[in-house]
């Protein structure tokens, strides 16, 4: 099991099996394998590339998992370990989710929120230079008057795709700012002044708080869908995006928070059983359907439903992970 143990409370989709699959890394991955094996690829080039672990790290994410109900509500989640790797699907999903809640908080507090997009020129350079120049630009863009003394904060973050047209990259920032109204042209003309090659700016009005905060935490966790790009482009992009922010805040806006973080009920959590033990039991345990059931319609679980019992007659037969899941399933069935 990888001793990155997530401190967050995995808030997944419960509705999309009647009964889990064996593992709680498959149950997570049904809805985005073509993605996670793609990943999976990028990743193997990665390591025999650059070195690094990250490829081991990413097939034991999620393999790890546990049920938890709460003390006082009586309800029933998953805790899991997880690599965090950027380009992870599984753990995409959790950072999303979580700064979903944090820029839509934000959103709510602030009276005149806007949305600014900015734009270098398409180019053939390297991807590096051209994210370097991006980067460099928006420094300097945000120190000029107009900026400086306009916008009372914001959230960026960087998103990239390529061109099947031109086949060249097109990366680019979305900032979600505090702002009164600011002149569009002026706006233009102070881009082109940074970076000097473009112009191209875009600003409206936030009208929904809520889907922006979804749009901004989607790109945010993932800037870019590797299913979608060729080997070596996906190659390029992993190599020019490692260690690279991707996602930032100033002024007001410094108040969200950008990486998940322990939550502060985590010591109401009180484990129940392992995620493949309520899931082998389903249908010969009635305490492994209350869990599943519980956890699958957001209800409460009796205080009498744990299955650790169970799981110290394992240890004393040894299993091993090796086994096969019909001789998991008979060691369970040898318990009763």
């Amino acid at each position: 099991m990888s001793d990155k143990i997530s401190s967050n409370l995995d808030d997944l989709e419960t509705t999309a099996h009647k009964a889990p699959p064996e593992s709680y890394r498959s149950y997570c991955i049904s809805h985005c394998e073509p993605e996670l094996n793609a990943t999976r690829e990028a990743y193997a080039v990665f390591d025999e590339i650059n070195g690094g672990d990250h490829l081991r790290s990413f097939d034991e994410c999620r393999t790890g998992a546990w049920f938890a109900r709460n003390v006082h509500t009586g309800k029933v989640r998953v805790l899991s370990s997880s690599c965090k790797l950027r380009f992870c699907p599984m753990c995409s999903a959790t950072r999303r989710w979580h700064l979903t809640r944090q820029v839509s908080e934000w959103l709510h507090s602030i009276d005149q929120p806007k949305f600014l997009t900015l734009t270098v020129k398409h180019s053939s350079c390297l991807l590096n230079d051209q994210i370097v120049h991006l980067y460099e630009s928006f420094r300097s863009y945000r120190r000029l008057n107009l900026l400086k003394h306009s916008v009372r904060g914001g959230v960026w973050f960087f998103q990239i795709h390529k061109s099947k047209a031109d086949n060249q990259w097109h990366p680019h920032l979305h900032c979600v700012i505090d702002s009164p109204w600011l002149d569009k042209y002026a706006l233009s003309a102070g881009w082109e002044l940074v970076t000097k090659d473009s112009k191209i700016i875009n600003i409206k009005e936030v009208r929904d708080e809520s889907s922006m905060a979804e749009y901004v935490a989607r790109y945010a966790a993932r800037p870019s869908m590797l299913v979608d790009l060729a080997d070596p482009d996906r190659l390029e992009l992993m190599t020019c995006l490692h260690g690279r922010r991707l996602v930032g805040t100033w002024g007001n806006a410094r108040t969200i928070s950008l990486r998940p973080c322990k939550p502060p009920d985590a010591g109401d959590w009180k484990y129940i059983g392992q995620f493949t033990t309520v899931a082998l039991m389903l249908g010969y345990d009635d305490r492994a359907d209350a869990i599943w059931n519980a956890y699958k319609n957001d209800t409460e679980c009796p205080d009498d439903c744990d299955l650790r019992d169970i799981e110290n007659h394992i240890d004393n037969v040894e299993i091993y992970n090796s086994r096969s899941v019909e001789e998991h399933k008979q060691i369970f069935l040898d318990f009763y």
